[in-house]
């Protein structure tokens, strides 16, 4: 778990599906996921097993993110996992709407980004984007991630690439 003065970040589990369940079935979140649609129960469930298992494997992976002082009130992920092509590691976020905008998945982010640092031996995190997506980019950035055009982590074309290195590097 890692907590912050307005977060707290925790592993998920399968009473996580809710959280899941809300954000890749909103057409608005899923429009730059590989899928650019709501996905299906089956694949939310999937999803949220997948999520559990890269923990259990690696050691390391994505947190559900929750506000503080809200009774766990769950807002959405954030984490660090494999890529297809497994010699990259990259960040992933996503923030119920009615929460995007505050700075959640930015701070979210950073947390992840200095844990998988501090308890792995990783040295690289990457950070994808469709060319489209323009809110995710301003994360990346923000999270002080530098364009890495000859990277290709998900064997597609359509997307920009980011990463960052660990600032005692």
């Amino acid at each position: 778990m890692i907590e912050s003065s307005n977060l707290i970040l925790k592993k998920p589990t399968e009473n996580d599906f809710d959280l899941i369940r809300e954000i890749l079935s909103c057409p608005s979140q899923t429009k730059f996921l590989p899928n650019e649609e709501p996905y299906p129960e089956e694949k939310q469930r999937e999803y949220l097993k997948n999520r559990i298992a890269h923990w259990e494997k690696h050691n390391f992976g994505t947190f559900i993110v929750s506000l503080k002082g809200s009774k766990g009130e769950k807002v959405g992920f954030a984490g660090v996992e494999f890529a297809p092509d497994p010699q990259y590691i990259d960040i992933r976020f996503a923030i119920l709407r009615g929460f995007e905008g505050q700075g959640l998945a930015t701070k979210a982010s950073k947390l992840v980004i200095d844990y998988t640092f501090s308890n792995t031996n990783h040295t690289k995190i990457y950070g994808v984007a469709m060319h489209s997506n323009q809110p995710s980019k301003s994360v990346l950035k923000k999270l002080g991630m530098k364009s890495e055009p000859k990277a290709d982590l998900y064997f597609c074309k359509g997307l920009d690439h980011f990463s960052i290195t660990p600032s005692y590097a």
